[in-house]
């Protein structure tokens, strides 16, 4: 994820020098990230949008050619190519989207490496070490603000492996947030300020999931609702097992989330983006049954194009072809007046 933390980790480095607190530098990141990724995120609405208004044409397919998975694939494939979409497009913005969020977290988590600037192999191979002989066991999801503490507690004992300016810059950095230690883990054991944050991250997570599918116009079903709450709820298991500051950029991603849904529900309304999708499946079904209306006609006409393209190959000259398709022309309108059309 190197290459991807790198440059947001000079973005938080930006925020953190700017402002110059941890807690208020995790919500201004999340917002400028959830910025930069806005036109993935219009794009993967739309694609849902999309996906929703042909789930009941697809289910339509699937329920009818239940027992021929080949026929069944053929209508598939022709209903993706007649409305020119494909069942897969949502998944793109969102396999792009991941390992941004991978590095991402990797910035979240590695405050040391991407806001002071401390060198990866100087914190993996010295300062660990140095920071669990200190306190013990390290934090196993952002270990680098437990180091971030125990250079506060002692600076004179990280003396010898860092400058002046970096234990200083140490040192300033202001790790809370209205009042509470970002850098401190929440536990059940000591009843604090901090139990909030992981009772927050749990409902905003709720609630975010909860107005996607509203907004969107999904359908939720008991085997998708009980995974997101078991996913919602082991995020709430981990904001107990690691500092609060991941907490806190957890719930302001879900708080942004919320905004982002609410604005773009201005621009882009599900519910009149389905009605055209719906009726562009009308006009194509409308025009389908037409065009297998005509089919009979198209295909007599082309038999009688054969046989006068026969006529003309097999005679030699045209006069005794012209001669036998007279001949013909007057034999189908025989069959025409004894039998009809």
């Amino acid at each position: 994820m190197e290459l991807i933390a790198t440059p947001l980790g000079w973005l938080m480095r930006r925020i953190y020098n700017f402002v110059g607190n941890y807690g208020v530098t995790l919500i201004l990141f999340t917002l400028v990230t959830k910025i930069i990724l806005m036109p993935l995120t219009v794009k993967q609405k739309k694609s849902m949008i999309r996906m929703n208004a042909f789930q009941p044409e697809i289910q339509r397919i699937q329920k009818k050619y239940a027992t021929d998975t080949q026929k069944q694939q053929e209508e598939l494939t022709r209903l993706q190519t007649e409305h020119n979409f494909s069942m897969t497009s949502g998944c793109l913005p969102m396999l792009i989207q991941m390992p941004i969020l991978f590095g991402l977290i990797d910035v979240i988590y590695k405050p040391l490496r991407h806001i002071v600037g401390v060198n990866k192999n100087l914190i993996a191979d010295t300062l660990t070490p140095m920071a669990e002989k200190m306190l013990g066991t390290l934090s196993r999801y952002s270990p680098q603000t437990d180091i971030i503490k125990a250079i506060k507690q002692a600076p004179e004992a990280f003396a010898d492996v860092l400058d002046a300016a970096t234990i200083t810059t140490v040192q300033e950095m202001d790790l809370t947030f209205l009042g509470m230690d970002l850098s401190a883990t929440p536990s059940l054991k000591v009843f604090n300020s901090l139990l909030l944050i992981p009772v927050l991250s749990v409902i905003f997570m709720l609630l975010q999931q909860y107005l996607t599918q509203k907004l969107n116009g999904q359908q939720s079903n008991g085997q998708t609702t009980a995974m997101l709450g078991m996913t919602t709820l082991m995020f709430g298991y981990f904001a107990f097992m690691m500092p609060a500051g991941v907490s806190i950029y957890w719930i302001f991603s879900s708080v942004f989330g919320i905004l982002q849904e609410l604005v773009l529900r201005i621009f882009i309304d599900p519910e009149k983006e389905k009605a055209k999708i719906e009726e562009e499946i009308y006009e194509a079904r409308k025009a389908r049954k037409e065009k297998e209306k005509q089919r009979p006609a198209k295909v007599a006409k082309a038999k009688e194009k054969a046989k006068d393209k026969y006529v003309a190959d097999v005679y030699e000259s045209e006069e005794e072809a012209e001669r036998v398709r007279k001949r013909l022309e007057k034999a189908r309108a025989l069959d025409k007046e004894k039998y009809g059309d």
